[in-house]
């Protein structure tokens, strides 16, 4: 769902001449906020670059600001969550203002640079986001050393929440909106650490692989579950002759590789699966269009064939969806958020 923001912001974004603004408020414990942005009482205006990208499992932002007094302090460790902005009609209005929201979801930063060069000085500032946090977080539910915990009877959306909630800072996982049937259904049998040591990203990734839905970081150290399909309605629309414009837009359309699965489940105690039941999911229009492309998945903890039958779709349904389907350059819009689904109308 996009972003709200007041008919100012928006008329500020879609105006032909327009002055952005950015709150860069960065953040430690303590009272040592440092505020770089763009009407900065400190250092006043001093933003030259500001590089933000967003991917389904990363986020990273590249900042760069002049710097020709060195009084830049030492921001490794700080966090921000980046509000962009415009000067508008009611004020400077920006992402997380209370009004606008919300604001991108919250990066550290973890290198600096001090560069010097052509007779001037900049500092460059690389964050990580909330992804890289889950990748740098090991899990430690069990005793240790080998910190090992089992789950039978905790649907996946409850294992997710567990894991954020052991990050450092501890993250929330929000109320369940969008329900693919099976993240707050399906009962898994998860182990944790059963191959020592695993990270928070892997372990939730393994746990969305159940599904057909993915996580979104937002601000505030929270997440949801986003479940996108092709019946949803577009959150924004963009026009080669209308605000808001796009500059250029290529559609992509591939074979889908992998078109077919199998999921094998009920491996018995035994694990020689003498009585296995299968789940299948094809795409008939696109085996007669290439190849049978078929992938096998064993998961033997799934006893039910209402259970491989989902986790059989859930896989032709990423497998569709992961794929890389166009791309659209376009002026920003700041309503615009990761999983949105965009619709573009080409008058051309």
């Amino acid at each position: 769902m996009a972003r709200s923001v007041s008919e100012t912001y928006l008329a500020a974004q879609q105006a032909a001449s327009k002055t952005p603004y950015f709150k860069l408020l960065f953040k430690h414990t303590g009272d040592n906020d440092v505020d770089l942005s763009s009407d900065s009482s400190a250092y006043g205006n001093r933003i030259i670059l500001i590089d933000h990208v967003e991917e389904p499992y990363n986020d990273y932002a590249t900042i760069i600001f002049r710097n020709k007094d060195r009084d830049i302090p030492q921001l490794i460790g700080y966090w921000i969550e980046i509000g962009y902005g415009y000067v508008t009609g009611a004020g400077k209005e920006y992402l997380g203002d209370g009004t606008n929201e919300p604001a991108s979801p919250r990066m550290w930063v973890k290198h600096q640079q001090t560069v010097s060069a052509g007779g001037k000085l900049w500092e460059l500032l690389e964050l990580e986001g909330m992804w890289t946090k889950l990748r740098e977080n090991l899990i430690r539910l069990g005793s240790p050393p080998l910190y090992t915990a089992s789950y039978t009877e905790d649907t996946i959306y409850d294992i997710i929440g567990y894991i954020l909630g052991e990050i450092d800072p501890a993250m929330t996982l929000n109320a369940l909106v969008e329900d693919d049937g099976i993240i707050d259904s399906l009962q898994p049998q998860f182990d944790i650490n059963a191959q020592p040591f695993e990270y928070a990203d892997a372990i939730i990734y393994r746990l969305l692989n159940m599904t057909a839905s993915y996580l979104k970081p937002l601000d505030d150290l929270e997440w949801e579950i986003k479940y996108p399909t092709d019946e949803d309605a577009a959150d924004l629309t963009f026009y080669s002759n209308a605000v808001p414009y796009f500059y250029e837009y290529i559609e992509r359309t591939n074979a889908l590789i992998p078109n077919h699965f199998l999921v094998y489940g009920n491996e018995g105690d035994d694990g020689l699966w003498a009585d296995y039941i299968v789940g299948e999911a094809s795409d008939d229009d696109e085996i007669a269009a290439y190849a049978d492309v078929i992938r096998v998945v064993l998961s033997g903890s799934l006893t039910s064939q209402d259970d491989v039958d989902n986790r059989a779709q859930a896989l032709l349904y990423r497998a569709r969806f992961e794929q890389l389907a166009g791309r659209m350059v376009a002026p920003n819009d700041s309503r615009l958020e990761l999983y949105d689904n965009i619709a573009i109308v080409d008058s051309r």
